[in-house]
Parts: structure tokens; C-alpha cells; sequence
């Protein structure tokens, strides 16, 4: 028969070795959806950065070291200590995932990237210039990034993600709106 620790010790454990899979996974199939379902509908793309992928995956297994120091440490004391600790770089690593990501509407251009909570909010006219960084490769021509210069002196690069496929639309309102759009290289 087994003692009652450690059938808590099997299920610290057991909890610990889904978090540790779900630090992998759980970013992308969990909290990318939970994120994008609470963006506004008249999103026309929601994107977001890597870090998105890094921070969830920490904060999984900050959590996922809660449970194994639970199953493992016997110093109530320390125990609760670390636990606390690893759970607030959890929660953390959760958050900034949820907080980062960029989206564009006919009306405006939002964008909370990594490592902030809170969101800024650009109207087209806001825009100073957009560049398209091109690059050639086996005689094609693509788009190796992008830059968004702000009026408010702030700059934002995309190298990667769902921004260099669907840019176009912010290119011909940034126009419309009376921006500067250029492209080098090629």
C-alpha cells in the first residue's frame, strides 16, 4: 500500500513532467490562441514575436519545477521560498507571452512587443516610413525585413513572422496617409 506522500509525490511529478511538455508546446498551441481570442475581431493579422515562444516556454517550466521542489524538498521553509519565487517567474513568463504580440486594423496599428505589458496604438498617420529590406537568393527577390519608423522616434523591426507576408495593407495606408515607403536592396 502506498503512503499518502508519496502518492503526492507521484502527482508533483506527474504535474511537473505535463508542464515540461507543455513548455515546448503550450506557447504556441495554447497561449498563442488564448492571446489572439481576446484581439479585437476587426484584426486584419495578429502576429508576434519569438520571444513570445521563449517566455512562455520559461514560464512552463518555472511551473514545472514548482512541482518537482514540492516532490523533492523536504525544508518546508526553503520549499515554500523557491516555490514562490519560480511561480512569480512563471506567472511572468506567461504574461509577457499573452502581452506580446502586433495586429493592424483598417483604422490603426497596435503593437505590444517583448518584455512589456502595455500596448501602443498608432493611427496611419502616426507613420514617418516604411522600409522593405530586400535580399536576392537564387535570382529571387524577397523581403528580408521591415521597418517601421515612427514619428514619435520610435523604430520596430520585423525580421521574421507573419508581418513579412501580410505588410502590404499598412504599406498602402502608410501611402495614403501621406508616410514614405522604401525599398532597399535587390
Amino acid at each position: 500500500m502506498y503512503d499518502v506522500v508519496d502518492q503526492r509525490r507521484v502527482i508533483s511529478f506527474t504535474i511537473a513532467i505535463i508542464l515540461s511538455i507543455l513548455a515546448f508546446l503550450g506557447p504556441a498551441a495554447i497561449l498563442l490562441p488564448l492571446k489572439t481570442g481576446f484581439i479585437t475581431p476587426e484584426a486584419e493579422m495578429i502576429g508576434t514575436s519569438g520571444w513570445s515562444l521563449i517566455t512562455g516556454g520559461i514560464g512552463f517550466l518555472a511551473l514545472a519545477s514548482v512541482f518537482v521542489l514540492f516532490a523533492v524538498m523536504e525544508d518546508k521553509k526553503k520549499k515554500w521560498t523557491i516555490s514562490l519565487a519560480l511561480f512569480a517567474v512563471g506567472a511572468l513568463g506567461i504574461l509577457l507571452t499573452l502581452k506580446d504580440y502586433y495586429y493592424y486594423t483598417p483604422e490603426h496599428f497596435v503593437i505590444n512587443g517583448p518584455f512589456t505589458l502595455t500596448s501602443q496604438v498608432y493611427e496611419w498617420t502616426d507613420f514617418e516610413m516604411v522600409t522593405e529590406n530586400l535580399a536576392k537568393e537564387g535570382g529571387t527577390l524577397f523581403v528580408e525585413s521591415l521597418e517601421f519608423k515612427m514619428k514619435d522616434g520610435r523604430t520596430y523591426q520585423f525580421d521574421r513572422g507573419r508581418m513579412l507576408q501580410r505588410y502590404q495593407p499598412i504599406v498602402n495606408a502608410v501611402t495614403a496617409s501621406g508616410g514614405e515607403h522604401i525599398r532597399n536592396g535587390g
